[in-house]
């Protein structure tokens, strides 16, 4: 049976000030009347039965995963409230182990909670692609056909266009990639075998497991010392606090890729929210109580208060009751500089 982990504990600092600690980009509404988290849950349990989706998310968001849970019909027991933020290696295997437990054929789809997917009959059909090269004991990941050079994504390099996974659309990976400078993401765009890092993986429970006691034996037996939900503190804090990408994806010989062929976005700044939103003729995006004068390709964003802009360019501004954030378009990817600015000087009010 398929099942899904979507990873909901992200603080989404670089969507500061209308992301916050307390309530994160995935429970933003910011393209509909539904919160990303809501948006992510409609669209998998197209293919998988709500009873069989978990989430993982941070234990300060329990009364807010409370209530999406009940909305959206899923067993409040599916939630998984991490001890501490551990990235997302610890809570992917602690979840996997579980759904293990109960079905020793489970394959299992990860998903992150915030990100923009258009075209979502296309992004179902390559979901169950790589279902399919799950089954055959690959663990598979979805990856995105670069749209233009970006720095602010990882890049997945597959060992050629003509090797594909006996009996599947997958292809064999080479190497994951770390975010890279300009120069060089221009020429993984130009070459047709690099494709961005999407975040999402597909595996059979067994398959992953497997890779976790050959790769990490220390962090297997803290899986295996898991009983419940009461025994998992002493265990958690001594787990790798590293990504599955590190930990697994990077190191394995059994990774494998699916094209996406739908359109995506991670949604990493509010550059690549106004990519995905539309604008007047002269590239000027508004979002509630906004009056603009001869600016031009602009976003500007207000929650309650009038916000008047008068002669801009390139610039984003972003007006919550509480704070006003005004950045270049292109230095978008810093506003979590600012955020960690905030924390520094103590204004905890503001994150």
């Amino acid at each position: 049976m398929n099942y899904a982990i979507i990873l909901a504990g992200g603080s989404g600092s670089r969507f500061w000030p209308l992301s916050r600690k307390q309530q994160p980009k995935q429970f933003l509404n910011l393209f509909s009347d539904q919160p990303m988290i809501d948006k992510t849950i409609s669209r998998i349990s197209r293919l998988i039965d709500k009873k069989n989706i978990y989430i993982a998310t941070n234990k300060i968001y329990a009364r807010k995963i409370g209530a999406c849970l009940a909305k959206m019909k899923i067993p409040r027991s599916n939630a998984f409230f991490e001890p501490q933020a551990r990235n997302t290696f610890a809570p992917i295997a602690v979840l996997t182990k579980k759904i293990y437990d109960a079905d020793k054929d489970a394959v299992v789809l990860v998903l992150p909670s915030d990100h923009y997917i258009k075209d979502e009959d296309r992004c179902i059909q390559a979901y169950k692609k790589a279902v399919f090269a799950a089954q055959k004991g690959y663990i598979v990941t979805i990856g995105i056909i670069p749209a233009h050079p970006e720095t602010g994504y990882g890049y997945i390099k597959v060992r050629s266009k003509g090797q594909r996974v006996a009996g599947t659309q997958a292809y064999m990976v080479e190497k994951f990639l770390e975010k890279p400078k300009i120069e060089l993401a221009r020429k993984f765009t130009r070459r047709k075998n690099y494709y961005w890092n999407a975040g999402m993986f597909i595996f059979k429970a067994q398959t992953l497991l497997e890779e976790i006691k050959r790769l990490l034996p220390a962090d297997y037996k803290l899986l295996l010392k898991i009983k419940s939900a009461e025994n998992i503190s002493g265990a958690w804090k001594k787990f790798l606090a590293t990504s599955i990408d590190y930990a697994i994806m990077e190191r394995t010989k059994r990774s494998a890729l699916i094209p996406a062929g739908f359109s995506w976005s991670d949604l990493g700044s509010w550059l690549a929210l106004a990519d995905l939103l539309p604008g007047d003729k002269v590239g000027n995006i508004s979002r509630g109580n906004c009056i603009d004068i001869g600016s031009s390709n602009i976003l500007a964003w207000s929650d309650k208060k009038l916000l008047t802009t008068l002669g801009l360019k390139d610039l984003i501004v972003v007006s919550t009751n509480d704070a006003v954030l005004v950045c270049a378009k292109d230095q978008s990817q810093d506003v979590k500089k600012l955020v960690e600015t905030l924390k520094k000087r103590k204004l905890s009010k503001l994150l």
